[in-house]
């Protein structure tokens, strides 16, 4: 999870996005001028994808400034759940250009389609390929510093990319050894169908942030085998935890009634630390602390 001061995560977000951006126009328009040039069906459909990560990457520059927005009267949380939101959108993105994709390789297997020189193609998807790459892996460093889900989708969408990339290089290769056209379409095809299901894995993990989804279980597990070692703490119950760019915790705590507030405190203080170490730095940590009956107490402590 997060490793930079919270100040820092906007401006490394902010760029990283910028990163992907640049990416994305280099890639859009090298792809469709080769695309036209040579006829590649495989090659504008993977244009479209590009020009698909423009404007999702647009989207989230909206995304993150919004979200780093601090809290206000009418957001008490802050507005972190956006990216949720925000990740759907993108998936919804790569579905709907998908469809499209599969719609145009159909048409063109239908209608059939005449034999192109797809060396002009190759020569431009190797560095474009590369390109995409190196765009993937720092986005992914990105997203584990800040633990934005939003770079973290984006990363997911490129790494798509790079798939499409390397699917579109196979079929102007093998169009180029064969002579047979309607691998293109093929391919295409291919790309469209990883494209859908990279974008449902992108919907379903933002609606999980925006219906709450818990921690995952291993966590969850270490949190209350954390709580039941606590000496200072009898019992607890009504633990819930939250996912998400900000994770919360929160639990009551039955602690002996005659604990002092500092004592309360201090006991706040060393849970929340365990509880970080475990969930990571960003945890919103909630403890309830609820005095045991004298009798609970005393038998706890003869």
């Amino acid at each position: 999870m997060s490793k930079l001061p919270e100040v820092h995560h906007e401006e490394a977000e902010v760029r990283a996005i910028r990163v992907a951006i640049a990416c994305s126009v280099i890639g859009a328009t090298v792809k469709l001028t080769a695309g036209v040039v040579t006829g590649s069906m495989s090659m504008i459909s993977s244009a479209v994808d590009s020009l698909g990560d423009l404007m999702v990457s647009l989207a989230n520059l909206f995304v993150v400034r919004y979200g780093h927005q601090p809290p206000d009267e009418d957001h008490n949380y802050g507005h972190a759940k956006i990216e949720g939101l925000g990740a759907m959108f993108e998936g919804g993105f790569i579905l709907a250009a998908a469809l499209f994709i599969a719609y145009e390789a159909v048409h063109k297997i239908i209608i059939g389609e005449e034999s192109h020189d797809t060396t002009l193609g190759i020569y431009v998807m190797l560095p474009i390929l590369a390109l995409t790459i190196g765009t993937v892996l720092y986005l992914r460093k990105v997203a584990a510093r800040t633990g934005s889900l939003v770079i973290k989708s984006d990363a997911l969408h490129y790494l798509t990319d790079v798939w499409v990339n390397i699917g579109v290089l196979v079929s102007l290769a093998l169009v180029k050894l064969t002579g047979k056209p309607i691998i293109d379409a093929i391919v295409s095809i291919g790309i469209a169908l990883f494209m859908i299901s990279s974008s449902i894995k992108v919907v379903r993990e933002g609606f999980d942030v925006v219906m709450d989804k818990s921690l995952p279980v291993d966590q969850v597990a270490r949190v209350t085998e954390l709580l039941g070692k606590n000496d200072r703490i009898e019992s607890f119950h009504d633990l819930r935890t939250r996912g998400g760019k900000i994770p919360h915790v929160d639990f009551h705590a039955v602690v002996d009634p005659a604990m002092t507030a500092q004592e309360v405190h201090d006991l706040f203080e060393d849970v929340q630390q365990g509880i970080q170490e475990i969930t990571g730095p960003s945890t919103r940590v909630h403890l309830h602390a609820d005095p045991a009956p004298r009798e609970q107490s005393k038998e706890a402590h003869a």
